[in-house]
């Protein structure tokens, strides 16, 4: 008896094999996407880490600029802090040096610290395209009179405005580099309690009266 072939079952077998083929190259093509999307391009994670590398080591270049100018200066020593954090640098400056209690008018011994300062930050902020916060803070003592403000949070938004306005129009630091905010007695960096009184001592008291300036690279939002 004579062999007889399937020519229909050879058909079926040739389009299997090109079906499988062609699923192996799918896979294979989506695996490499896959991994090609999985590793990072190296040379931007360099390039990141050299620009904030760059930039700490300016931030701590200015710091020690600060503190120098600071310990250097009559009528500075002791009266302004510089302070490192993860976001920048922190100037923090006594509330009596720059205001009178319950004023937002600064006194001439504020228009001098804060035009000393301001020099350098003006250069810092041009050359490193950095920004500054000014931030107003005040104790938890509420105001006797509300003939010119209402609460502290007015008062400690209008100190902070009061040497915004100076930093723009005397120290000539572009406005879109700054901005203020007054947050009256919400963010105390002392928190310790006169035993007698259960309240705020007045170490905590004199700590937490302060204006901030804020030196950082990325825009808060």
């Amino acid at each position: 008896m004579g062999k007889h072939f399937n020519l229909h079952k050879g058909e079926e077998e040739k389009h299997w094999q090109v079906s499988y083929i062609d699923l192996l190259t799918a896979l294979l093509a989506a695996f490499v996407l896959l991994l090609g999307m999985s590793v990072p391009d190296q040379s931007k994670l360099d390039s990141f880490a050299s620009s904030k590398n760059k930039n700490q080591v300016s931030l701590s270049s200015l710091s020690e600029e600060l503190k120098q100018t600071i310990e250097t200066s009559p009528g500075l020593k002791g009266q302004i802090s510089v302070v490192m954090t993860e976001e920048g640098i922190e100037l923090r400056f006594g509330s009596s040096l720059l205001f009178q209690p319950g004023e937002a008018n600064m006194k001439l011994e504020g228009y001098d610290a804060i035009y000393r300062i301001g020099q350098i930050l003006a250069y810092f902020v041009k050359a490193r395209n950095a920004y500054l916060a000014v931030e107003g803070h005040t104790d938890d003592t509420r105001l006797k009179s509300k003939e010119k403000f209402l609460s502290n949070w007015e008062l400690s938004s209008a100190r902070a405005t009061e040497v915004l306005h100076y930093l723009e129009d005397t120290v000539l630091i572009d406005h879109i580099r700054l901005s203020s905010t007054g947050f009256a007695d919400s963010r105390p960096v002392s928190k310790e309690i006169d035993p007698v009184t259960g309240m705020y001592s007045d170490f905590a008291r004199n700590e937490n009266r302060r204006v901030v300036i804020r030196i950082y690279y990325s825009r808060v939002v």
